[in-house]
Order: C-alpha cells, then sequence, then structure tokens
C-alpha cells in the first residue's frame, strides 16, 4: 500500500511539472514580447504576479502601451491594467502588476494576455501589435 502511494505521489509531482508553462513568448519586427505569471496555480481570493518584458527591436527610439487582461473559464474579461512605455533602441523593459482573483471566481483556466500598441519607430515601416498568453489555473 505504501509503495503505491509512492509512486502516486511521484507521479503526480512529475505531472505538474510538466503543466508548469514557460514565459510565452510573442516577436514582430519592431517589439519583442514576453510574459509570465507567477504562481501558476492558485486559489480564489489571492493574488498573482504578472510580468512582462517588452523589447526595442528598432534601431530608434520607440513609445508602446503595454496592456494586461484576463479571460476567465466562464468567459469574463477583465483589464487588469496598461502602462506606457518609451524605449531606447535596443532596450528592453520588465513591466510588473498584481492581478487579485475574486473570492468567487470561477475554477479552472485563465489566459493572462499581455499586448503592445505601437506606432512605431523613425525605421519602422508600420505599426505593430504583438501579443503574449500565460495560463493560470485557478482551483
Amino acid at each position: 500500500m505504501r509503495n503505491y502511494l509512492i509512486k502516486g505521489v511521484v507521479a503526480t509531482f512529475c505531472l505538474s511539472m510538466l503543466l508548469v508553462p514557460a514565459p510565452v513568448t510573442a516577436q514582430s519586427s519592431d517589439l519583442g514580447l514576453s510574459i509570465r505569471v507567477t504562481p501558476t496555480i492558485t486559489a480564489p481570493g489571492t493574488t498573482v504576479g504578472v510580468i512582462a518584458m517588452v523589447t526595442n527591436n528598432t534601431s530608434s527610439k520607440m513609445r508602446s502601451t503595454v496592456t494586461f487582461t484576463s479571460l476567465s473559464p466562464c468567459g469574463v474579461v477583465t483589464s487588469i491594467g496598461y502602462n506606457r512605455l518609451s524605449l531606447n533602441p535596443g532596450q528592453t523593459i520588465m513591466v510588473t502588476t498584481t492581478y487579485p482573483i475574486a473570492p468567487d471566481a470561477c475554477l479552472g483556466m485563465y489566459e493572462i494576455s499581455v499586448a503592445t500598441k505601437s506606432g512605431g519607430g523613425k525605421n519602422s515601416s508600420a505599426a505593430a501589435t504583438p501579443s503574449a498568453t500565460a495560463y493560470l489555473t485557478v482551483q
């Protein structure tokens, strides 16, 4: 009986390590973007951290607006927040925010997204709007 319990715990641990998502990245010609949510598994009534990295891939200064949103398994879209950035050529800026999970939140997988909107730099040919999504499990 003890052997089955140990095997079950080890199997659960290995499966949970496979399900932990890595940071998700998006790339356009002008902007690089990645997002991470920590922790990736939480309970209703807690707060999670959301971290985005935004990189200016152009050779000129660029202004951009970073927007965070959440899509619950119940279909509710929530605006988490936004930041306005000014990036020098090749510069990467970390943008962080917190996301409080309501005590009566739906259980399941949440999509936490970050999107940037930019008019582009001097050498940019078009406006860039990359986005990236990370996943949060509320149980």
